[in-house]
């Protein structure tokens, strides 16, 4: 199984979304793993804060937020299948690659990088993600170094 479903809700899937299966086949590969099953949603900030408000209970919107099948996977059961639920606020990415002046592609491919780390096991917790040296992290410098070398691919 390799698949990713992709759907919309409240927003237009827009012209430069980058193919969420190519990346998640580039992912996987690097990550060892050859089983994959990625539910996507794109919405808008109302639907991803509802989201954030009923299962983390965090009222307010975000990125990107992720849901493994199961919560208990460790990074080294490569054998087990990576699986889950992403969802990814449009209008929140764009306005991120404003503010962090890099292009909207790369700041897509970072969240979704970002929630396939999750899927597959990899936290971040009691990190601060917006220290100087959050990229010192293993997750995070791992998320980097994939979305370099998937910008390669969408961005040239």
């Amino acid at each position: 199984m390799q698949e990713v479903d992709v759907s919309s809700e409240n927003v237009d899937p827009p012209d430069w979304l980058p193919d969420p299966v190519r990346i998640a086949r580039v992912v996987c590969h690097e990550l060892g793993r050859e089983r994959w099953a990625v539910s996507l949603l794109l919405c808008d900030e109302n639907r991803i804060q509802e989201l954030n408000r009923t299962y983390r209970r965090t009222d307010e919107p975000t990125d990107v937020l992720t849901f493994a099948a199961d919560e208990q996977r460790g990074v080294d059961d490569t054998e087990a299948a990576i699986e889950g639920d992403v969802a990814v606020s449009l209008p929140t990415v764009e306005r991120n690659a404003a503010a962090f002046e890099v292009p909207v592609i790369e700041e897509f491919l970072r969240v979704y990088v970002h929630a396939l780390l999750h899927l597959a096991g990899y936290t971040h917790d009691g990190y601060d993600l917006s220290s100087a040296n959050a990229m010192d992290h293993p997750m995070l410098g791992l998320q980097e170094r994939l979305v370099k070398q998937l910008d390669k691919e969408f961005l040239s």
